[in-house]
């Protein structure tokens, strides 16, 4: 999930889809002024993440400060990373000893996050309230959760399956307890969720069409979650993994291919939507070699996909895989890499001049040479 993607963009809609138009131009390196070298340089600097991580699933940001960094570690139970500088160093934070995996992690408040996925054969939810993780498991029917998004710490939305059918879930009381809403479209498995606002919701990720075959797709809540129906894509649509909305603006990414077990060299994708998901277009010419895992953009003009860049044709290496954009499209950046030998599974960026990475057992601290918002004319505005 995404950390910093919610404010008001439905004003800057022509510069979002010049900014995600442009980005198959990046890797490429033909940008107009994409490789100027007097450019001010988006640089990510990676470390080892503190042992018993071993691979992370997701990272959500409360602030500029405060991060945390959720996914398996090198056994067979659950981990969690934090930082309190932005992302400089990183702790490893106690996990219920009996949750064996998580997928996904939002914070809607330094002392209100919410991170989800499996303890044993059960679907597990563990919540930090300040100081320590706390495991919630009222969530009967479910073998596991896929993705949570909070708005606040007073309305999240979990996507829960049971290995054949998904559906969501809805807490007001900081995961406390859950309340099970509405079935997901007969096949779906979703990877990811965003809510633009409280009813607004989109789940991202597949149908299956075949064994370790599938398709793209989103669904779309327009009640919190309580209900679902399937959204009309264009084809063709590989797996998609990530999803952002702002205002009626929205994004969603992930790979060309339509396999659904392991991982697949393939070039990226990217699907978006003008007016608050009814509708979406594929965005040529897409992220080639670029095979995109998470989105996001903390301001208008701001924007990060991170994936794998697969390195050559004949037996595609892999490798991070970071593009940039701080001036709405006009010209992108890979980033400067140090230290980041694999590929990344999600970014947050909690302001348009910092984000977090991550994937497997690295975290990346990202960069960005963009301007600061210019302050309002008076308090208020």
């Amino acid at each position: 999930m995404l950390s910093g993607k919610r404010g008001p963009w439905a004003s800057r809609l022509t510069a979002w889809l010049s900014l995600v138009i442009m980005l198959g131009l990046v890797t490429a390196g033909v940008a107009d002024g994409s490789t100027r070298r007097d450019r001010p340089a988006v640089v990510a600097v990676g470390q080892l993440a503190p042992a018993p991580m071993n691979s992370v699933a997701s990272v959500s940001c409360a602030n500029r400060l405060r991060c945390w960094a959720v996914g398996q570690s090198s056994g067979s139970t659950a981990a969690i990373d934090a930082t309190s500088n932005g992302g400089a160093t990183w702790s490893h934070e106690a996990v219920p000893t009996t949750v064996t995996d998580l997928a996904s992690l939002s914070c809607a408040g330094e002392n209100d996050c919410l991170a989800v996925g499996a303890s044993g054969g059960a679907g597990a939810v563990v919540a930090f309230g300040g100081r320590t993780w706390a495991l919630h498991k009222d969530l009967a029917g479910a073998a596991a959760l896929s993705a949570v998004d909070c708005t606040s710490a007073q309305h999240c939305v979990a996507v829960a399956t049971d290995g054949t059918s998904s559906w969501s879930v809805l807490t007001t009381n900081e995961g406390v307890s859950w309340a099970r809403a509405g079935n997901l479209p007969a096949g779906m498995s979703a990877t990811a969720i965003t809510c633009r606002d409280p009813s607004a919701c989109f789940a991202a990720g597949f149908i299956a069409t075949g064994p370790g075959k599938g398709v793209g797709a989103i669904a779309g809540s327009a009640d919190g979650g309580a209900t679902w129906a399937a959204v009309s894509l264009p084809a063709p649509i590989g797996i998609l993994r990530d999803i952002t909305c702002n205002g009626t603006s929205c994004l969603a990414a992930g790979t060309s291919s339509t396999a659904t077990t392991g991982f697949v060299a393939a070039g990226g994708q990217l699907i978006a939507s003008s007016n608050g998901g009814s509708t979406w277009q594929i965005l040529p010419p897409s992220v080639p070699d670029n095979d995109a895992s998470g989105i996001a953009c903390p301001g208008p003009n701001v924007c990060v996909v991170v994936g794998t860049d697969w390195v050559g044709t004949a037996q595609p290496q892999p490798r991070a895989g970071i593009v940039a954009s701080t001036d709405g499209g006009r010209q992108w950046q890979q980033a400067s890499l140090k230290y980041v030998p694999v590929g990344l599974s999600s970014v947050a960026c909690p302001v348009v001049t910092q984000c977090v990475a991550a994937g497997g057992n690295v975290l990346v601290r990202v960069s960005l040479p963009a301007e600061p918002p210019a302050p309002s004319s008076a308090p208020g505005t």
